[in-house]
């Protein structure tokens, strides 16, 4: 057997890296950090102005709202939305992308909004969105910015990409296996939904994030990825899908009618499926905070990814 000495390796991993370094540095030469928000910001900028024509969006870039591909749903969107009142930005160089959690606003409604962009030679290829009702008062909990998401972390409390990925999925696994023994969450762990805190609120819902008793009803996480992680900040976007076959809610009812009560069955207490986006901060190797967008579908919709 030839041996290969350490010296030869170290000559040829020095080759590789000065091989592939360039290929890596490129999405971030061609859209950083900056870049990236700066385009998100001037695309829901531009939205209370009804005209996208502007943007620089790609042609043939794929596009979805609430889990189907439907350029002309956006167009409708921007012609009926006044504003985007509160918008938390995340960004990945190395992916080109970047995602927004926000309040959209139309006549005084407010609505959750989740927007993620693809960035390629500074156009825009992928447009996914996540559209709730707009009404009144709507949406209460999202109204500022959380600077925790944005605090860059010690050295010292930093995961490696991999490692951010693999404790946001740990949380995905929690959730589809029901049971919250290998969710690496910290005890203060808090998680937010469309704006309402769902773990350790005093006034319901106390149980932490790890616990995944109430969650039986869930058959399956699925599609799941993990579009931008931020190892500086902690951050991870998480996407994925849940599909309920059988759901522990019961059909509302809403008053008398003619010939008897009128029963209102919502959607989520019929089998469908929840688009979710989720936003992670990870930091000592833990989930300390989840901040979600959600979104009920049909029975096996998907998220159109």
């Amino acid at each position: 057997m030839t041996k290969i000495s350490i010296a030869s390796l170290a000559l040829a991993g020095a080759m590789a890296l000065t091989t592939v370094a360039p290929l890596q540095a490129a999405p971030a030469a061609s859209c950083d950090r900056a870049c990236l928000i700066a385009m998100m910001e001037s695309y829901i900028d531009a939205i209370p102005t009804h005209d996208r024509a502007g943007q620089p969006i790609a042609a043939g870039a794929r596009e979805t709202v609430n889990g189907r591909v439907s350029p002309a749903q956006s167009d409708y969107f921007w012609k009926l939305v006044d504003g985007i009142t509160y918008r938390q930005i995340l960004a990945d160089p190395s992916t080109g992308q970047v995602a927004m959690l926000g309040v959209a606003t139309e006549a005084g409604g407010r609505g959750a909004y989740w927007l993620r962009l693809a960035v390629k030679n500074r156009q825009i290829t992928e447009i996914e969105q996540v559209i709730g009702d707009r009404p009144a008062g709507g949406v209460p909990g999202l109204a500022a910015p959380n600077p925790y998401f944005e605090q860059i972390l010690p050295e010292q409390s930093r995961s490696t990409r991999a490692q951010l990925i693999a404790i946001a999925d740990s949380y995905f696994e929690g959730l589809q296996r029901h049971d919250g023994a290998g969710v690496q969450s910290a005890l203060g762990c808090r998680r937010y939904e469309n704006g309402n805190q769902t773990s350790l609120n005093p006034l319901g819902n106390t149980w932490a994030c790890n616990v995944m008793s109430d969650y039986t009803y869930m058959d399956k996480i699925k599609e799941r990825r993990f579009p931008i992680v931020d190892v500086e900040r902690g951050i991870v976007v998480g996407a994925m899908v849940i599909e309920v076959s059988k759901p522990k809610a019961s059909a509302a009812i809403t008053g008398a009618v003619p010939g008897g009560p009128q029963s209102v069955v919502p959607l989520f207490s019929r089998p469908h499926d929840t688009l979710i986006q989720e936003v992670f901060k990870i930091a000592d190797g833990k989930i300390q905070e989840i901040n979600v967008i959600r979104q009920d579908m049909p029975y096996q919709w998907g998220s159109g990814w």
